[in-house]
């Protein structure tokens, strides 16, 4: 599994203008694509082990990811969800070895032996497992990249009481707007977003805004603290949720 500090030039092509973001007829806004770099420049730093884009597979809004992945910027992240699909394993490599040729990192969500397997970048926890099973950090190769759902404060503050070890390098925070993934949710209010955001970093972990964000929302985020943004329909062609 790879560690997560030989990304840096991923990072960096991001950070300086040096990518590509359109394949095809397929592309993200430009728009967001320029705040996101804005908000993990301010908030994340130089040496943010989180990437600006983090995109998520879904079985149901997104059941063939290839071309929203060959959409994203180099130096963005993957998170490959896509639980129920019969051939997990075998669409996970093929994922992998396309993010490792456009320089995407690669995180593989709740399967600890099928990231190793894959040689992922590292693993994506559930807010229920991060918090039950805290431990199973450690079976992860030194500075994997680990990250965490939260869609509470109660949450945060479990996280944050962690040993260092086991806490996550970055927390989904979650619904930051209304979001076609959980119809009928109340977003977080600003204070919240505040709150989480501010424990989220005095902790060490990175906040991650999930939820809801376009290149009409991210606007609204300028002024948070979030220093990165996940979503499923970044690149436009994500799949209603099936009814």
């Amino acid at each position: 599994m790879t560690a997560h500090g030989g990304w840096s030039f991923i990072g960096n092509a991001f950070r300086n203008g040096r990518y590509s973001c359109q394949v095809g007829s397929v592309s993200m806004d430009k728009a967001l694509l320029k705040q996101a770099r804005r908000l993990n420049l301010r908030n994340g730093g130089p040496n943010c082990p989180i990437p600006p884009i983090v995109l998520m597979t879904d079985d149901q809004r997104l059941p063939d990811p290839e071309p929203a992945i060959r959409a994203l910027p180099s130096g963005s992240m993957v998170i490959f969800r896509h639980y129920d699909h019969p051939q997990r394993a075998k669409l996970g490599a093929k994922l992998r070895a396309i993010c490792r040729t456009r320089r995407i990192l690669f995180l593989v969500a709740n399967d600890v032996a099928l990231a190793l397997r894959l040689d992922a970048d590292g693993l994506h926890f559930p807010e229920y497992r991060a918090l039950t099973d805290p431990g199973i950090y450690r079976r992860l190769p030194p500075r994997s990249l680990r990250t965490s759902a939260c869609h509470s404060l109660q949450t945060i503050r479990k996280l944050a009481l962690l040993p260092e070890s086991t806490r996550p390098d970055g927390v989904l925070i979650s619904p930051i707007f209304p979001t076609r993934s959980h119809p009928g949710a109340a977003p977080m209010s600003w204070a919240e977003i505040r709150q989480t955001t501010r424990m989220c970093q005095q902790a060490g972990m990175t906040p991650i805004g999930l939820g809801g964000i376009t290149a009409q929302t991210i606007a609204n985020l300028r002024t948070s603290a979030l220093a990165s943004v996940a979503g499923i329909g970044f690149s436009g062609i994500s799949h209603p949720p099936s009814r």
